[in-house]
């Protein structure tokens, strides 16, 4: 559960709050700089880590802060894992820090058809901005666990900043809208609306079927 009481918090969190605080419409460069200037190491990540996350979920999610215009959260990603390729909801900024070589891909829509737009991994402690729009994959290809830092951002206070975000569904043809997690199979009570109707070449529906069935796989043997 997030708190607003951060004094509990890693110093490098609390400072990295406090500056959130004060920012409404970060350009990334500035966003970045500010969470570079707090040193956040991924041991300070630990308390949020969800190394245990039900198989069923694609990725460990936890919301660390609610400030209102801002929200932070840990990922945990266990060898395997994957996000489905998605988008941010009502996130006007964002960006992302990772503790780990991530594989990470970005996507275009043009009209119902999705297609790959660029390979973009991730190197350990990286700090990348999201961009309004972005469509994106994120995943563990590698043998070892490991955490991101997650801050999302609007103008002004929404009580859920990624809320509506859409899934990219391909292997089954459909996007799909989400006030969770982006993940595959996604539980039906956790679909706001689904359009039916998405395209997508053969090789990335191959990929994304084959990430599908890995994890109803690992959601079968618990």
């Amino acid at each position: 559960m997030a708190l607003r009481n951060i004094e509990s918090f890693p110093q490098s969190l609390q400072a990295l709050i406090k500056q959130l605080n004060t920012l409404r419409e970060p350009s990334s460069d500035e966003l970045i700089q500010c969470i570079a200037s707090c040193h956040i190491q991924a041991s300070d990540l630990i308390p949020w880590a969800t190394p245990q996350h039900p198989p069923t979920e694609s990725y460990g999610r936890q919301l660390v802060w609610h400030g209102g215009h801002i929200e932070v959260m840990v990922m945990t990603w266990l060898p395997g894992d994957y996000s489905a390729i998605h988008d941010h909801g009502s996130a006007l900024w964002g960006a992302v820090q990772c503790f780990g070589e991530a594989r990470h891909q970005s996507f275009e829509l043009r009209g119902n058809r999705i297609a790959f737009k660029s390979d973009q991994p991730f190197a350990p402690r990286q700090i990348r901005g999201i961009k309004p729009g972005l469509i994106h994959q994120m995943g563990n290809s590698g043998l070892t666990t490991f955490l991101s830092l997650h801050v999302y951002g609007t103008s002004n206070p929404c009580s859920n900043i990624t809320g509506s975000a859409r899934v990219f569904n391909v292997a089954e043809g459909c996007i799909q809208t989400t006030d969770g997690g982006v993940f595959f199979d996604l539980p039906i009570e956790q679909v706001l609306s689904c359009q039916k109707g998405l395209c997508a070449d053969v090789q990335l529906l191959k990929e994304q079927s084959d990430f599908l069935q890995h994890r109803r796989v690992k959601a079968k043997q618990g």
